[in-house]
């Protein structure tokens, strides 16, 4: 899911008030009130009667030009979606992917973030 529309259609099926999503590799959040809508929020307070659909996005191999981890954590308690980012070791992660064995485009695209 990459566009309000994508999300639009996604939201028909959720039956909760949030749901995660991944596989895109992509950090992003929608939110449905009256629309369906992609926002920016690195903090995203859920309010009852609105509808979220998350991805959390990619600790490696990260496919939106920001080489960072990204990860969410959601406080439930505090009705709090937390979009973040951390920075680690690239090179180091490059080379244990090499030495794996691995084909040598993942460790060249870490830094990259695509």
């Amino acid at each position: 899911v990459f566009r309000d529309l994508d999300a639009a259609a996604s939201f028909t099926y959720q039956h909760t008030a949030v749901c995660f999503f991944g596989h895109t590799h992509i950090q992003c959040a929608f939110i449905r009130d009256e629309r369906a809508r992609r926002t920016q929020q690195e903090q995203i307070h859920v309010e009852f009667g609105k509808k979220y659909f998350v991805n959390a996005g990619s600790v490696g191999q990260p496919r939106d030009g920001d080489w960072r981890a990204a990860y969410c954590i959601y406080h439930a308690d505090e009705n709090l979606i937390e979009q973040r980012r951390v920075r680690y070791a690239i090179e180091k992660a490059r080379k244990k992917i090499i030495a794996a064995g691995l084909p040598r485009l993942l460790a060249d695209r870490l830094a990259l973030g695509r």
